[in-house]
């Protein structure tokens, strides 16, 4: 393997710092997902309520949870 330049090796740590904030971020929006799920059934249980909030913040959860997927396609290259 050849020696790395100095410039190689900044920018595989740039690159490491994004896809580390990325997977942050999208473990974050899954978290918020996951969260919302859970409050939709809770609540109304809970509150005795019943009526369309579940049917209303499930896709709001499904929207969530793909908007995490497509932080993925973002991640560079550490190569």
């Amino acid at each position: 393997m050849a020696e790395l330049t100095p410039q190689d090796r900044a920018r595989r740590l740039a690159a490491r710092r994004t896809n580390e904030r990325l997977k942050l971020i999208a473990t974050a929006l899954n978290a918020v997902s996951v969260a919302t799920v859970g409050a939709a059934f809770i609540l109304p249980a809970v509150n005795g309520a019943s009526g369309p909030l579940p049917l209303i913040w499930i896709p709001m959860a499904v929207g969530l949870h793909l908007a995490a997927q497509g932080v993925f396609h973002f991640l560079r290259s550490e190569d």
